[in-house]
């Protein structure tokens, strides 16, 4: 065995000795035999980067399908954590284009103008002139803002209400609202909506003139790569924004597409993309607006020809028959849309029948005289017998527009339901061309000196123990009715050592000079009762529950009866006194905060306003808060007994 090793080691020696030789003296030959050593890898790791780009190739040629199935190729074989998460954002992407294929829209597009990306919102048609500002500081933050791509937004000094996209403590950029108070008072912005909000940007919000919409970018949403277009459908029940709708293909595409809107006089829609342009610029998009426009499904070539947004005017490479049918398409186009606007005009005729009949029967119920009392009722059954028919008239007509829709749908077409239609535009006179709104090179007016409510403090008064106590002022204590644990009074202050990481801790100091220490701030007994043995282990074997209402002590005994009445009932409203009648200004900030009803009381002379009910005490605060703002009179947040 001892000698089998020996010549292996010689041998292995003698190898080697003769390898360094002939590679030294055939240095091409030997860099030919590494290299052909390392096709292998050399090869297998371009192999693995072809796939991913010509995956993201296919992607941005409309060919989702395609690049889903390489990047889940891909994602098989990889192993890098950080590249698996890009591969799944990819792959996502690509299986959110293959649904966007489903529905599309081929709009017109009259102009197009390229501008630097830094700046294009300035060059937006249809806005008034300086209507873009600085976003103010008062809404984020000098050093967020430093960071951001889109420090600006549109403001009018005659809204009371403003949605702008500001960055959050994380660098992501949300929208907001905020809404006007008194004169110059602005209320603390709040997310717009939880589902609008996403782990991305959201940015450049319009709302549509009709102020039925609201559009804006995203890269954080149901998207197909960049920042797509997504619009909103405002509720009038629920008085919010519905969820986020991906606004199709080709307004939406692979690259970067922002800021849409319809223009004010009905005639366009506006935006801007990077699809056909270098990343640093973008292209302003200038399209015909269509009142009812129609969506198809379409295949990837079709995709990519239609979301190359073409001039009008450009001769198309369709043969003969496609335009034809093209313009036979057209000729639907046309017919449904006079349908629908016939549907919407008689629904809108019968709501203002409807509106008439119920004000005449509150009339008839007023009335004492006999001969008016006749006559009215003659009035009613004839409104009654024109509603008939009048309802009778429009199923008729949405008969017409559902054999309209059949005929679309068997095209594989698709189109809105008629609830959703706008209101019809009136038209231009057939003898008058339309013009294309110039480009407008607005100036980016400095950002308004804006009064913004500011937020209250964000303390955390929930019980537990730290490292090290945590002590807050007495000013922190909520209102209401709250239960504390007291640890000890002294006639120094104590140190945070002797506290041993009880928290939040509150210091009162008394007349007589003397500190008393507490600790948390519980709505219920029961829960400062269970906390009550955890703060006697850490060695304050004196601690006791003490009570408060609004800051002020009470009773234990008291407290524990209120809060059974409490429980009983949870029902706040806001009570006005000190006006004979509501003020416009007073009426506007109540109008812009809730929509609970408004009840006018007089007791021996004294009148009095009351707005509810509200659910919890400080949704009826953020009421009060605003309306003192404007006004000096009496305003207090009354518990309903």
């Amino acid at each position: 065995m001892y000698n089998f090793f020996l010549i292996y080691k010689v041998f292995h020696i003698f190898v080697g000795i003769f390898l360094r030789k002939f590679m030294k003296k055939h240095i091409g030959l030997s860099a030919i035999f590494l290299i052909f050593s390392l096709c292998p890898i050399i090869s297998l790791s371009q192999t693995e980067k072809n796939d991913e780009t010509k995956a993201d190739r296919l992607h941005g040629k409309y060919e989702f399908e395609q690049a889903a199935s390489l990047y889940k190729k891909e994602l098989e074989k990889c192993t890098d954590s950080l590249k698996r998460i890009v591969l799944e954002k990819k792959l996502i992407q690509s299986e959110n284009g293959m649904s966007l294929l489903e529905f599309a829209f081929e709009p017109v597009v009259e102009a197009a103008k390229k501008y630097p990306r830094k700046d294009f919102f300035l060059h937006y048609p249809g806005f008034e002139q300086g209507s873009w500002v600085k976003l103010p500081q008062q809404l984020a933050s000098e050093k967020d803002l430093s960071t951001g791509e889109f420090p600006v937004m549109q403001y009018s000094s005659s809204s009371d209400k403003m949605i702008f996209s500001a960055p959050d403590e994380n660098g992501s950029w949300n929208l907001y609202t905020s809404t006007l108070l008194g004169d110059t008072l602005w209320s603390v912005p709040a997310l717009l909506n939880e589902n609008i909000t996403s782990s991305g940007n959201e940015i450049f919000p319009v709302i549509s003139p009709s102020g039925k919409n609201l559009y804006f970018s995203s890269n954080g949403h149901y998207g197909v790569g960049g920042y797509d277009l997504y619009m909103c459908e405002w509720d009038p029940e629920t008085k919010d924004w519905g969820m986020p709708q991906n606004m199709g293909f080709p307004y939406s595409s692979p690259e970067d597409d922002l800021f849409f809107y319809n223009t004010p006089d009905g005639f366009h829609s506006v935006f801007a993309s990077n699809r056909n342009c270098e990343k640093e610029s973008v292209v302003i998009y200038i399209l015909e607006y269509e009142n009812v426009p129609l969506k198809k499904s379409v295949t990837p070539a079709e995709a990519a020809r239609i979301s190359k947004l073409e001039l009008s005017g450009k001769k198309s490479k369709d043969n003969s028959v496609a335009a034809a049918d093209k313009g036979a398409e057209n000729s639907e186009f046309s017919e449904y849309t006079l349908a629908v606007n016939k549907v919407r005009k008689l629904q809108q005729q019968l709501v203002e029948a409807f509106n008439r009949q119920a004000q005449n029967r509150e009339l008839y119920n007023m009335l004492n005289n006999g001969d008016d009392l006749r006559l009215l009722e003659k009035k009613i059954a004839e409104q009654e017998t024109a509603t008939m028919a009048l309802q009778n008239e429009i199923n008729e007509a949405m008969l017409e527009l559902q054999k309209l829709e059949v005929m679309f749908l068997a095209k594989g077409m698709f189109v809105p339901e008629v609830e959703m239609v706008q209101e019809p535009v009136e038209a231009e006179p057939d003898n008058k061309e339309k013009i294309v709104p110039a480009f407008a090179d607005m100036v980016l007016n400095e950002a308004p000196q804006l009064n913004v409510l500011k937020p209250e403090p964000e303390i955390d008064l929930a019980f537990k123990i730290l490292d090290e106590a945590q002590i807050v002022g007495m000013e922190e204590l909520p209102q209401g009715l709250v239960y504390q644990i007291q640890l000890f009074a002294v006639s120094k202050k104590a140190s945070l050592k002797s506290l041993k990481g009880l928290s939040p801790v509150f210091e009162r100091k008394y007349p007589s000079g003397k500190y008393i220490y507490s600790v948390g701030a519980f709505r219920k007994y029961d829960e400062a009762l269970s906390s009550l043995s955890k703060v006697k282990k850490r060695g304050f074997s004196s601690a006791i529950i003490t009570a408060y209402k609004d800051g002020k002590s009470m009773n234990l005994k008291s407290a524990r009866t209120l809060e059974k009445e409490l429980a009983n009932s949870g029902v706040y409203q806001v009570c006005i006194e000190g006006y004979d009648s509501l003020p416009q200004e007073i009426l506007s900030v109540i109008r812009g905060i809730t929509e609970k009803d408004i009840a006018k009381t007089a007791n021996g002379g004294n009148v009095r306003y009351v707005i509810g009910p509200f659910g919890n005490e400080e949704d009826a605060k953020i009421l009060v808060t605003g309306l003192r703002a404007v006004s000096d009179k009496v305003i207090e947040v009354e518990k309903v007994k």
